[in-house]
């Protein structure tokens, strides 16, 4: 589900309700894309996964190592997805081809969701940049049976970069939010 709306109508308000409201039921996860910067491509994925293992931002190198070991211990080929995790969330200094950052993304969202149904929502997804769309591309084409909802929050400037955003992919809506009329901001007051 992607939802579309100007600067301040109400996506990520609207996001934390549905989360308050499932928090119970399922894993929820966030990533928000930053506008400017050196290699933000993945830093929504990077987000999303310290949270589901647990990696604070002041965590030494070796000790966020440590938390997604545990985190993909059991998980199928665990060693080679830990690689291909790492590598694309900065915990590994390797270069891993696009296609293995995808694979090791989509299997991790995948194991993750064999526990509890998982939400992964992505904010801001307007300053995406095209490798990250690609990936929620192949997300959405390929994560067919696991309970994954992606949520994408973006202003219409995505369509700009990607006009037919999730136009052409099964299962995928697009809600438009429009902002609140003067006589709505009054009673919401």
């Amino acid at each position: 589900l992607t939802v579309m709306g100007t600067a301040g109508s109400g996506k990520s308000r609207l996001a934390s309700e549905f989360v308050t409201g499932i928090e119970e039921k399922a894993v929820t996860i966030e990533g928000r894309c930053l506008p400017y910067g050196d290699g933000i491509t993945f830093w929504p994925v990077a987000e999303a996964v310290r949270q589901l293992a647990g990696i604070e931002l002041d965590d030494p190198l070796e000790i966020a190592r440590s938390k997604l070991e545990g985190l993909l211990r059991g998980a199928e080929e665990s060693g080679l997805l830990f690689d291909r995790v790492a590598a694309a969330t900065g915990l590994a200094d390797a270069s891993v081809g696009m296609q293995e950052t995808f694979w090791a993304i989509r299997r991790l969202l995948e194991q993750v969701a064999r526990e509890r149904p998982l939400v992964v929502i992505f904010d801001d997804l307007q300053w995406a940049e095209s490798a990250l769309l690609d990936l929620l591309d192949y997300l959405l084409r390929s994560c067919r049976d696991a309970p994954i909802l992606v949520l994408c929050l973006a202003r219409s400037d995505l369509l700009e970069e990607r006009s037919e955003w999730a136009a052409r992919l099964p299962n995928a809506t697009t809600l438009h939010l429009p902002p609140l009329a003067d006589s709505e901001i009054g009673l919401l007051i």
